[in-house]
């Protein structure tokens, strides 16, 4: 029997791959292999009835009034099949957005194949699915957090406040040229003294989360020879924003410290919360995915509460952050965990309306959206539009710009191996 193998977004695998192997030890072998495991497997039955045709004409992500993009039409879902059609016998695994079938299932985009499961699925089979996605974010890996839930203020001497107050100027004056790797370097650093001799210093605690956001996904990602550090370094800047949290609000960390869920306790945040919940969030979400496919389902839905959170309360914060993270999240996640790839794509449009030239946006919308969707057009518009675009055109981002296009030159370089 031959087999289709959709690889996952980001991948620089080919999309498909044959095999003559039969079931049983195809899957064996995979088994042996490592790729899954006992609990990360997870077999579903669906219809592959025909696709539907592409809407004509230019298609596209939803705007807001704006045109679409050229070459981006949405995928349109199959059309539900008969009881009598054959079944074809799927395979997920849990560690990566994946999907092995017989060549018998639908053609196209990982999405497709998808939608033509989640369509075609009855009451019975979508109650299975909720009961396996529960199964597979239960395999996921836990952290230890840094939720700070004392209540005792610390007294600063002379000396101390002094120290810190060198410290935060250091900071700031190396973040301004955080450009260069170990500028940048230094003003974590910095930060992170600081916020060790004064712990309820909220403010420093957040530029720090910040910080190591920026100097992780600039200066780490592009180092595959040590992905553990790119990982835990994430995880620190995760660790960062919950001690700003527990830090600028008593009553928050007061329910983190009696066990309260922190898509309930934030009730007690307001706005001023958004860029501590905002970096949180963003480092958390890195981190998780380099953990895991589970463990990155294992979170979803505290990162969604936090993220209408913010959405609600400051949705303009930093150049549309959480249209661009929802943008994100809504493309990552497979259909049976709450993905939309039509939602995805009008929170990215939002961000890119609202800011065009945060290259960063179209970077992401890149690399989650149109290789996901299989659409090279688009990707190629997204890249291109950051690799031709002006560093300089909003001043205070010049490094998160010239960072982008670092980024753009490699996926480029990549295009081919992508799609």
């Amino acid at each position: 029997m031959t087999m289709r193998m959709t690889i996952p977004a980001g991948s620089r695998k080919h999309r498909t791959s044959t095999s003559s192997t039969p079931w049983a030890r195809q899957i064996g072998s995979i088994k042996d292999s490592n790729a899954l495991t006992s609990c990360s497997v997870a077999r579903v039955n669906f219809c592959s009835g025909p696709l539907n045709e592409k809407r004509a004409g230019r298609g596209g992500p939803p705007r807001r009034g704006k045109p679409n993009f050229q070459g981006s039409d949405l995928p349109q879902g199959p059309s539900p099949c008969n009881q009598t059609d054959g079944l074809a016998l799927c395979i997920i695994d849990s560690k990566k957005p994946l999907l092995v079938c017989p060549a018998s299932s639908p053609a196209g985009s990982a999405r497709e194949q998808e939608e033509s499961m989640m369509r075609s699925l009855k009451t019975g089979h979508w109650v299975a699915l909720v009961c396996m996605a529960a199964l597979v974010a239960s395999c996921g890996s836990t952290r230890e957090t840094a939720w700070d839930t004392t209540s005792e203020s610390t007294q600063l001497d002379d000396a101390a406040q002094k120290k810190v107050v060198q410290l935060l100027e250091s900071a700031n004056t190396a973040w301004a040229n955080r450009g260069d790797k170990a500028q940048a370097k230094a003003a974590v650093d910095a930060w992170s003294a600081a916020a060790d001799l004064d712990p309820k210093n909220a403010q420093a605690l957040t530029e720090l989360s910040h910080a190591i956001y920026y100097y992780a996904d600039c200066f780490l990602r592009p180092d595959e020879e040590n992905p553990k550090l790119y990982k835990d370094t994430h995880e620190e800047g995760t660790k960062a924003a919950e001690r700003a949290l527990s830090a600028m609000s008593p009553a928050f960390a007061a329910k983190m410290a009696s066990g309260e869920r922190i898509e309930e306790a934030i009730s007690v945040l307001n706005a001023d919360a958004v860029p501590a919940l905002y970096w949180r969030s963003s480092n958390l979400g890195r981190w998780a995915t380099l953990e895991s496919f589970a463990t990155l389902l294992s979170y979803k839905d505290e990162i969604r509460a936090i993220m209408e959170f913010c959405l609600d309360e400051d949705p303009l914060y930093w150049y549309q952050g959480p249209d661009r993270y929802f943008g994100i999240f809504y493309a990552k996640a497979p259909g049976f965990a709450g993905g939309d790839m039509k939602k995805s794509a009008a929170h990215f449009n939002v961000a890119i309306d609202e800011h065009p030239n945060y290259f960063g946006t179209r970077i992401l919308m890149a690399e989650e959206w149109a290789v996901k969707e299989d659409n090279r057009p688009l990707f190629e518009e997204l890249v291109k539009y950051v690799l031709n675009g002006d560093v300089n055109s909003i001043p205070a981002i010049i490094p998160e710009n010239q960072c982008e296009q670092r980024k753009a030159k490699k996926l480029m370089e990549d295009i081919d191996d992508t799609f």
